[in-house]
């Protein structure tokens, strides 16, 4: 089965809207060279690729989802769209965690962003990509996630820089700073910057559930994930706190900011970065 719907007594109906997904007029553009500090490049070797968000809501509880974990290590991995950065985020929702195993990455805070995503038509189901906020596929379609990424990459995105400063140890929270450059033209003036600690990789021995035996391995696994705050369409200076996981060294760990419409939910904009710095 490629899709699973979850309906449980007592969590509250997933939320199922018609509607349609929102296509921006084509305009060959790509996001600029950046020589400001904290910047990363999008990938090695091509400074003008697009970074692109490919958002994954998935489940270890759900049998559909291990396959569609691999398509998203795939992704990041490959680099497999020219002229794009895959930035790849794992958000585990906890909607499956009372059928028999408790995911260990599933939040509240993930299946509420999924139903933020309902309105693009096919409400929230797992393994469910949404890549930049504007499209979405079953997580297992890579060919579909690729497609969807190739028209993402043709539109302008706003630049952001990201500097982590210092910690004082390994339990010290991550303080980060964001330069965001001005937003692309037609931006909403209800834009916000969010900001993800996400986990290189995990591997997790299923003890039960539907994947029971199993040993799954995941990629840019989300352990932390903020606001911070709106950002107006000239750009600006944010700061950040992100909770620094237990027994998760810097090393493991990146930081991922990205600007988003509220209403819209399209994403204008995407940075990452290594957690670790130097001291």
């Amino acid at each position: 089965m490629n899709k699973r719907w979850v309906v449980l007594a007592g969590l509250g109906a997933l939320s199922v809207a018609a509607g349609f997904v929102m296509r921006m007029t084509e305009q060959p553009a790509a996001a600029a060279a950046f020589s400001i500090p904290g910047y990363a490049a999008p990938a090695a070797g091509d400074p003008n690729a697009v970074p692109v968000l490919v958002e994954l809501f998935t489940s270890e509880g759900c049998s559909s989802c291990p396959p569609a974990d691999v398509v998203l290590t795939a992704l990041e991995r490959s680099q497999s769209v020219a002229g794009a950065r895959i930035v790849p985020l794992a958000l585990h929702v906890d909607y499956w965690d009372r059928l028999g195993w408790t995911d260990p990455f599933s939040t509240p805070k993930a299946s509420e962003r999924q139903r933020q995503y309902a309105g693009l038509g096919t409400g929230s189901y797992t393994p469910q990509a949404v890549i930049d906020g504007r499209a979405e596929a079953i997580g297992t379609r890579r060919g579909q996630i690729e497609l969807a990424i190739v028209e993402a990459a043709k539109r302008p995105h706003a630049a952001i820089a990201v500097d982590v400063a210092p910690r004082a140890d390994s339990t010290s929270p991550f303080e980060i700073t964001l330069r965001i450059g001005a937003l692309p033209p037609g931006a909403a003036n209800d834009a916000d910057v969010l900001v993800a600690l996400t986990q290189n990789i995990a591997r997790v021995d299923v003890k039960r559930g539907e994947n029971s035996g199993s040993t799954l391995e995941h990629t840019a696994i989300a352990r932390d994930l903020v606001s911070g705050g709106a950002v107006a369409v000239a750009g600006g200076t944010r700061q950040v706190t992100l909770k620094a996981p237990s027994g998760v060294t810097a090393k493991d760990l990146r930081i991922l900011a990205f600007v988003q419409e509220r209403a819209s939910r399209r994403v204008l904009g995407t940075a990452v970065r290594d957690a670790a710095v130097a001291r």
